[in-house]
């Protein structure tokens, strides 16, 4: 018994699969959109983003170590057991 696939049927079925993953990707915005309020940004914030912005298109960066060493670190991080 041989079952024979054809293209259109394939294209059908990714064509399907397609929608319904637009459907959950809207699904998943939506629920983030809920769950997430939005912030306002003050106008310090918004200057020393756009700085930060330049700081990597110019292609300037610390070290992980750098960082740790200016703003120390915690040997390890309390993750709720619920979390994960």
């Amino acid at each position: 018994m041989t079952t024979e696939v054809s293209l259109d049927k394939v294209y059908e079925e990714m064509k399907r699969i397609r929608q319904e993953l637009k459907l959950i990707e809207k699904s998943l915005d939506s629920l983030v959109a809920s769950l997430i309020p939005e912030e306002e940004v003050s106008p310090e914030e918004i200057k020393e983003l756009r700085e930060i912005e330049a700081e990597m298109n110019r292609g300037e960066c610390v070290t992980l170590e750098e960082v740790k060493q200016k703003y120390g670190t915690k040997k390890h991080a309390k993750v709720p057991r619920n979390t994960l």
